[in-house]
């Protein structure tokens, strides 16, 4: 069987922020120490969509219901249409154990890149190279991504797996993304109305991390929040009062355009100032919708504040934050590319009663 690889993310500017119009993240493509992310293993075949992992071994149907079924299906009717599949593929995907197993996942991004590995594998195994056809890939990946959730989200995890290095990136609008009703006669006219156009807003531009610096990210075990109840909650915040909304994202929007060119000139006391100011934005953004929805989950809980000012003060901790939509997901921390320390952060993790594991990437 032949294989692909492609990367998870984890995105240290732009959490919440990249929602909106306009507004830069970065998302830092990552891969285990062996240069592995979800690998898609593919030959010729019967028509096949397999994960050990997650003891799926299934002839691909949307009845299924299954994650790694849709891009499959999406995939195979657009070539199709388009003449251009050759043959049946069975595809078997494996993630690296840099994303945690199904009962504990690390927040890096498995079901993002397992969607595009998968929509990779299908051209490749019909002849179609994917470098190539990347723009074609991306946008279905993100269709198939939308279809299976039934909500059109940002997009920059599955923008990362699919250019396969760390990336600035700005949203494409949401409007791009046709979702068909459930009957999948309609799914085909979907698909084409999605992809063959020019999508408007985004912008995805590959950033060269400087080799000074390395990512450190820990896993707190035992510990995790649901991506999709912050955001809503956030959304909901936005919809009672839209223009404190407004500000407190331009606030962070201006900070991390600051933090990100900071970086690529890699310095280190504009990186860590901005990053910081991102922070209080995110605190603030926290304290607004706490206030609205009780049960939020905090963007930068108090604890994680202690370990990150804490962290900063070891030699060669550049900044930390919590990636993403925050919460109890995980600990990112950029640092000098010699460092040595990870022990010293977690235990300063255990002073917090927290336990931190370290998990040893690769940037892209």
């Amino acid at each position: 069987m032949s294989e692909i690889t492609v990367p998870g993310k984890i995105i240290f500017y732009g959490g919440y922020s990249v929602l909106e119009k306009g507004n830069i993240s970065l998302s830092i493509a990552v891969v285990d120490e062996q240069n592995k992310g979800v690998t898609a293993k593919y030959e010729k075949g019967k028509r096949r969509i397999i994960s050990p992992q997650f003891k799926i071994d299934i002839t691909p149907s949307l009845e299924n219901k299954v994650l790694i079924v849709y891009p499959y299906i999406v995939t195979e009717v657009y070539l199709k249409a388009k003449g251009k599949w050759k043959n049946d593929v069975k595809v078997k995907v494996t993630n690296s154990p840099i994303f945690g197993n199904k009962d504990e996942k690390t927040g890096l991004g498995s079901s993002a890149a397992a969607t595009v590995s998968v929509v990779k594998a299908l051209f490749e195994a019909n002849g179609l190279n994917s470098e190539e056809n990347i723009d074609t890939i991306h946008k279905l990946s993100q269709f198939s991504y939308a279809l299976f959730s039934q909500k059109v989200g940002s997009g920059f995890d599955i923008a990362t797996s699919s250019f396969g290095k760390t990336i600035t990136y700005h949203r494409y609008n949401p409007q791009e993304i046709v979702l068909p009703p459930t009957n999948n006669a309609e799914l085909l006219k979907a698909i084409i109305q999605s992809v063959e156009k020019p999508w408007g807003w985004i912008k995805a531009e590959t950033f060269a991390f400087p080799s000074k610096y390395n990512v450190l990210f820990f896993n707190i075990k035992g510990a995790k929040t649901s991506t999709i109840g912050s955001v809503k909650a956030v959304i909901q915040f936005k919809a009672k009062n839209p223009a404190k909304y407004a500000e407190i994202i331009n606030m962070q929007k201006e900070a991390e355009e600051k933090a990100i060119d900071a970086l690529s000139k890699m310095n280190d006391t504009d990186i860590r100032k901005y990053t910081h100011e991102a922070r209080d934005a995110h605190k603030l953004l926290q304290k607004e919708t706490a206030s609205l929805v009780p049960d939020f989950d905090p963007i930068e809980p108090e604890p994680l504040t202690r370990i990150i000012d804490e962290s900063e003060k070891i030699a060669g901790v550049i900044a930390g934050r919590c990636p993403g939509a925050g919460g109890w997901d995980g600990l990112a921390f950029i640092v000098n590319k010699d460092f040595k320390d990870a022990k010293k952060i977690i235990e300063i993790g255990k002073k917090e009663g927290l336990k931190l594991e370290h998990i040893l990437l690769k940037v892209l």
